[in-house]
This record gives C-alpha cells, structure tokens and sequence, in this order.
C-alpha cells in the first residue's frame, strides 16, 4: 500500500492549499532583497539595475498583489522566476508570470508539475504548459544578476524531492524555501519524495555552513536568524525522539498523538499543521509500513 493512501488526515485537499488572497508586505533584508509576506508562502524579491528576480510567486490568486508590491520597483513582471518546489501556494504565480517570464526549478520540480498525481497518493493538479519551469537543473545553477551571485542548490528529498536553496551570497541572504517553517510544524511531503530524517540533516549541515549573520527567507513565518534555525533544529530532533519513544514502547498511532508534544513546543501549532497532525507525520516517517 502506498504511504501517502495510509496517512488519514495528512493530506493537502484544494480548500488547504488555496491561500486567500491577502495584503502583501514587502520587508527590507538588505541592499535590493526583500522578503514579500502574507498568505501563502513568502516570496524572496531582488530589485535593482538589471530587474527583478522573484524567489517563488504566491498562488494565482495572488498575483495581482505581487504585481503592485512591485511597483515600488518601477515594474509589474519580473525577469525571472526561481520555483523552490512545486507546491500551489508557492508556484501557482508560475500561471500568470508563466508566458511572459523564465521559470526556473529543479528538474524534480518540473516534473511533479508536469505530471500531476501519482497513483494512490494525494491528487496534484497539472497547471497550463506556459506555468512549467522553462530552465531545469540537477544539482546547483549560479545566476549574476544585479550585482549578486545568485547560487541555487538542490537539498534531495527534504520537504520534497526537488526543494532548492537560493543564496544571495552578496547581500549574505538565503530563502529556504520549506526547508524552514519558521517557529511552525513543517508539512513534509512524504508522498511526494519528502523525508524526516534527510530534512534534519539537512538543516544540520546549513547551521554549520551559513554565517552567523545570515538573513533568513523561510517558506512560512517571520524573516529570521541563524538562531531561529537552530530553534526548528532542536524541534525537528526533540518531537522526532518523543515519537520514536512510543512507537519503540508498542504504542498506536492515536496513543502517541494524545500523548501530544512536550509543551515547549506547544506554540509550533499553526492551522495547517497543528501538533496532531505533525505527530501524525513523524509516525510515519518513523514507523514500518508493510508492502
């Protein structure tokens, strides 16, 4: 049986994954690097001589908002696009920019888009041919735009199998995409090449590798700091561990989740993945499933 087909509860549905149409705030991180906030995932800008360089773009919906925030700029269209994976809340944009900009992504990405749902796990839709990624890579891609070395790299199977990190190594910013759910439980997607135990490491190995002033994009929350990665690190291990606890004590599925999450981590609940929810998905991503 397919993993994703067990998971009651787990899974995105079109009602989840519509963010609303909301006000949009763009944040200064540096010199020409923002981080545009509200609904759906944050969206990381850089704005300056040679253009604009979205990092994702929100949902449809949502566009007409990117498009004013902007304006500020002078420009309604980016010159490019950099997808961070392929879910709706941060691709859906790919629809609008699509026929007027070049999208780039991971060559998973592209091709989670491209080709929709797998059998027996959660149905994603197929958007328009002019909303796929139009430039695909493996392992890293540098861009030198205004004035930044702009490096994206492939972190496999993380949240999914095609999440990048963009680093603006000049102004000394990164966007993490859904890597990092900032001070949230992180979805991960684990019918779609997501994995708790890589994600962990991942984020292990970007602690030890950013610099200790870094600027933090994360997919979801607040602009942040190294400490804060540090902070979703020590969550990731200490709910890890507690769940592994029960399951290594015989305990069910609905025995662990109302045990729930030691109460320092209590404030990590957020809508989309409340503490029962992300018990749910530490099960998984811990226990045996039987073919």
């Amino acid at each position: 049986m397919q993993l994703g087909a067990m998971v009651a509860g787990l899974h995105l549905n079109a009602a989840e994954t519509r963010a609303q149409p909301a006000e949009l705030e763009l944040i200064p991180l540096s010199d020409g690097i923002y981080m545009l906030e509200g609904g759906g995932g944050n969206v990381g800008v850089c704005a300056g001589e040679d253009g604009i360089l979205l990092v994702d773009g929100k949902t449809a919906a949502q566009a007409d908002g990117v498009r004013s925030a902007l304006a500020r700029f002078g420009a309604h269209t980016p010159q490019y696009i950099l997808n961070t994976h392929f879910h709706p809340d941060h691709t859906g944009g790919n629809q609008v920019f699509g026929p007027e900009v070049p999208i780039i992504a991971h060559a998973n990405t592209r091709n989670r888009l491209a080709t929709g749902a797998e059998f027996g796990k959660r149905y994603v839709a197929t958007p328009p041919a002019a909303a796929l990624p139009t430039i695909t890579f493996e392992h890293s891609l540098s861009l030198h735009f205004n004035g930044e070395e702009i490096e994206a790299i492939h972190f496999p199977h993380g949240h999914t199998d095609g999440d990048i990190a963009v680093f603006f190594t000049t102004s000394n910013v990164v966007h993490l995409g859904d890597l990092f759910f900032n001070g949230l439980f992180p979805f991960i997607d684990l019918d779609y090449g997501g994995n708790l135990t890589s994600l962990t490491q991942h984020i292990a190995a970007l602690i030890d590798q950013l610099p200790h002033d870094v600027k933090i994009i994360p997919g979801h929350g607040p602009p942040a700091q190294l400490d804060d990665l540090r902070a979703y690190h020590r969550m990731l291990l200490a709910t890890t561990e507690s769940v592994r606890r029960g399951i290594a004590a015989g305990q069910s599925l609905a025995q662990i989740k109302a045990a729930g999450v030691a109460s320092r981590w209590a404030t990590w609940s957020w809508p989309f993945v409340p503490a029962p929810r992300w018990v749910e998905i530490l099960y998984w991503s811990l226990a045996t499933v039987e073919p």
